[in-house]
């Protein structure tokens, strides 16, 4: 009876600990490592401000957090309760996301062969952001869509898609990138390329721009709805792109 009343009180404490645990934040090293937090981390020039489940304040260099997964993991809303699912040896392990398309099927190079451009013929790729996804119909306005066609390819941009957005007068990208390096570079050129857009011909301009990250294999890298001042904001280093992403990506 005593062994069930200690194995009931163990039960129910690990409960709360993982309870607890589930409403928390983790941070992702490159590594793969996860760092259970109390709140989500702050990013102070190159540095990520970390408060961990102890309550120490603690910093980590920029470029050791894998910025794209940590917001993906946290925003599935588990905290780090995986952590714990992680440690046992009999828990049914995370699945592994299976690539859909390789890249090699759906890209091709342009005459000169220089530059990989994505196949119109390519299905739209899923995204779990209902909505904001590659459409059927290009953009209206021809001149828009050159216009970021020009600066995307001098910005070394390739591969990359265009469609009307999930509103009139919003403007729709697809960008294939593949580490996080690619995503910060995207999102930067694409809020560079509107920006500008937006100061030379305000009237011809989209009202927003929807920008859409994925890998070769089709995972999500990040999802964004800009506005001409978030362009403004991030085109004018008002602030960091490491800072913009966590501030405003939806997966």
């Amino acid at each position: 009876m005593r062994q069930k009343a200690t194995f009931l009180c163990t039960v129910l404490l690990f409960m709360g600990i993982v309870s607890a645990s589930a409403g928390g934040y983790v941070v992702i090293l490159k590594g793969g490592h996860k760092i259970p937090c109390r709140e989500p981390m702050k990013i102070q020039g190159s540095s990520a401000l970390i408060t961990l489940v102890t309550g120490t304040l603690t910093s980590y260099p920029l470029d050791q957090i894998d910025i794209v997964e940590t917001e993906r993991y946290n925003q599935q809303g588990l905290g780090d309760a995986l952590l714990i699912e992680e440690l046992s040896t009999t828990g049914t392990p995370v699945p592994t996301p299976t690539p859909r398309v390789p890249l090699g099927q759906y890209t091709s190079l342009d005459a000169s062969g220089r530059n990989p451009v994505l196949g119109s013929t390519t299905l739209p790729t899923p995204t779990p952001t209902p909505g904001i996804k590659l459409q059927t119909a290009p953009y209206p306005d021809e001149r828009v869509v050159q216009a970021f066609s020009k600066f995307f390819d001098e910005s070394k941009l390739y591969i990359y898609r265009t469609s009307v957005g999930t509103l009139p007068g919003y403007f729709f990208v697809q960008a294939v990138t593949d580490n996080q390096g690619e995503v910060f570079n995207a999102l930067r050129v694409v809020a560079e390329a509107y920006n500008l857009i937006h100061r030379l011909h305000p009237e011809m301009a989209p009202k927003a721009v929807e920008l859409e990250m994925i890998q070769t294999s089709g995972k999500a890298a990040g999802t964004f709805r800009l506005s001409p001042q978030m362009a403004a904001k991030l085109a004018d280093k008002d602030t960091s792109v490491e800072q913009f992403y966590v501030s405003y990506v939806i997966f």
